[in-house]
């Protein structure tokens, strides 16, 4: 299930350039039973060692200048965001929340207020589609020396990062491996390198178009809970290019 959300403001709105983790917390305060917002938040689904929150969301998108000098972001206009999960009760005390919620909402400093949520319809995933990134992708691995070591979309290990993080996430939350594990994607067109930090912690990740064909259930699992790693920081959300 997918939602988009569109904010509005009387003046303009100026929030962190690093707001990943300020968005995240929003999110959560959202999320209305203590009981189920400390299993996301604490405990998520796991598979072995793994845990997987399955939910991601989108970058703030509208009409902004950088603050590059006061590291700043500034909303003009059409300021909006899309939160994404494979957990149907997860995104039901979000849209309950934000449609009865209180308004104005604080983000990052700047109060906005909720002008209209959209209940977004979900895509034919059932053959080849195209796809782009509405947060940026991360693929990666720790080495023996416990450094990260970061993966560009061109490089091997990052579609077959892609496809065990997607097969993980499926049985974490199913319970089981899908009968049809097929995944292939490459990328396609320009890939464009972005640098987040999430409180500290620095993150090589890309904007960029894939494609991507195989099982039904994985494809569904990449456009629900988003591809690669750090989803529920705001990383890997993806659209089908060219929807109606």
């Amino acid at each position: 299930m997918r939602i988009e959300i569109y904010f509005n403001s009387e003046k303009p709105v100026s929030i962190p350039i690093q707001y990943n983790h300020i968005v995240q917390a929003v999110i959560y305060s959202w999320i209305s039973d203590e009981k189920f917002k400390n299993f996301i938040h604490n405990k998520g689904y796991k598979f072995e060692e793994r845990v997987y929150k399955l939910f991601t969301f989108s970058k703030i998108n509208g009409a902004f200048r950088m603050d590059k000098d006061n590291r700043k972001i500034i909303f003009y206009k059409d300021m909006r965001i899309t939160i994404s999960s494979v957990v149907d009760e997860f995104m039901e005390y979000l849209l309950s929340s934000v449609l009865i919620g209180s308004n104005p909402i604080n983000i990052g400093g700047a109060n906005v207020e909720i002008s209209r949520v959209e209940v977004k319809e979900s895509p034919d995933l059932s053959k080849k589609v195209q796809v782009y990134t509405l947060s940026p992708v991360t693929a990666y691995s720790t080495l023996e020396n416990k450094q990260t070591r970061f993966y560009n979309p061109f490089d091997m290990e990052f579609s077959q990062y892609i496809k065990k993080n997607l097969l993980h996430k499926y049985e974490a939350y199913h319970g089981n491996q899908p009968e049809n594990t097929d995944f292939v994607m490459k990328p396609i067109g320009a890939v464009k390198e972005a640098r987040v930090n999430y409180k500290g912690f620095h993150i090589l990740a890309y904007n960029c178009e894939i494609e991507m064909e195989g099982s039904e259930e994985l494809l569904r699992m990449a456009y629900d809970a988003g591809i690669g790693g750090k989803n529920s920081m705001g990383l890997g959300c993806i659209e089908v290019k060219n929807r109606r």
